[in-house]
């Protein structure tokens, strides 16, 4: 349980190149991808995808990249299987 949080934490941390940690709803999401038993690598993928959208249309904001604004592009990932 804890190592797929970890995981995706580091994962999205690294791609935003800030930040310690990210927010309680972040972690919520997180904790319903794992409770629906969605692969590690399914998200990250979703993650991936979303940040090289988020900076192709916002490229001077990394930062401000949430997993919210990504739930989207995650989703698409688990219904691609």
């Amino acid at each position: 349980m804890e190592d797929y949080l970890v995981t995706i934490e580091q994962f999205v941390l690294s791609l935003k190149e800030s930040g310690l940690s990210l927010s309680a709803t972040d972690y919520d999401l997180i904790q319903q991808w794992e409770n629906r038993s969605v692969p590690v690598h399914v998200v990250c993928r979703g993650i991936e995808t979303g940040f090289i959208e988020f900076e192709r249309t916002n490229p001077r904001q990394p930062s401000r990249i949430n997993l919210n604004y990504l739930k989207v592009f995650i989703e698409d990932e688990i219904e691609r299987g």
